[in-house]
């Protein structure tokens, strides 16, 4: 029995049948447009599952109306929308992008970093993910979060790199925890899903280990959602052609098998 326990997130989308690139011309031309190389790990992934459904209600941009944007361009839009009101001396008092619009953009990098903008919260919209301009060109870079309820220079480390990040988005995707969009159209594809309870850990080490399945070798990531403390646990077995994941928050595993 071949036990995978380190998938990429590469891996994971290829092994539910998103092999072949659709939207390389797509990323090649926002390259181009904006003199910029995306992170290949980023590239690659985005040319696989990018105008697909199965991340369409995901943490990440994927759909046809999204691309990645930079944080600058969204200052630079906030600007603008202001301006008219920049008259006003109350307005400009509370206002978050005032200070960007009294100094050229070439400094806004005392106050702010530029961020490549990747994705965001599906459901509410609140929370952006980002990766620094000026760390685009590292092999798998650290992703940060804003929040729109903080200020436009407070950026928070999320994810310490971005396979971290892209693998918690498909985890949180496929087990359902907000949206089961995934888990639709991986069924339409003729895989099925089925989740077990436990009520320990333990439990959950026997059970596997009736599968060959070391638990604590699968790979391990965060998660968005749950207690501070959550994390998944996944592997693949290539003989049963079951993907599972170890959900320690409710202390449950879901399995992925294709019919």
């Amino acid at each position: 029995m071949a036990i995978k326990y380190n998938l990429t997130p590469i891996e994971v989308v290829k092994l539910f049948g998103y092999t072949e690139p659709a939207a390389k011309e797509e990323l090649e031309l926002f390259e181009k447009e904006n003199h910029i190389k995306l992170p290949r790990l980023l590239f690659d992934f985005l040319s696989l599952v990018r105008n697909k459904e199965l991340l369409s209600t995901a943490d990440i941009w994927v759909n046809s109306d999204s691309l990645p944007y930079f944080s600058y361009q969204y200052i630079e839009e906030g600007i603008e929308d202001c301006r008219e009101d920049f008259d006003d001396p109350e307005f400009c008092k509370e206002n978050a992008f005032y200070p960007y619009s009294k100094i050229p953009k070439e400094q806004w990098s005392e106050l702010v970093e530029n961020y490549l903008q990747i994705g965001s919260d599906y459901s509410a919209g609140v929370v952006i993910y980002g990766i620094k301009e000026k760390e685009l060109a590292l092999e798998n870079p650290p992703v940060y979060m804003q929040h729109e309820a903080d200020e436009l220079a407070d950026w928070k480390l999320i994810a310490c790199t971005l396979s971290e990040y892209l693998m918690c988005v498909l985890l949180d995707a496929l087990v359902g925890v907000e949206y089961t969009t995934a888990q639709e159209v991986l069924n339409e594809n003729g895989w099925e899903f089925y989740q077990e309870d436990y009520a320990s850990e333990e439990e959950v080490k026997k059970e596997l280990s009736k599968k060959k399945i070391d638990l604590s070798a699968m790979g391990k990531n965060m998660t968005f959602y749950g207690a501070l403390d959550s994390f998944y646990r996944y592997c693949f077995d290539e003989e049963e052609k079951a993907f599972y994941i170890y959900c320690k928050d409710d202390i449950s595993i879901m399995i992925i098998r294709a019919e």
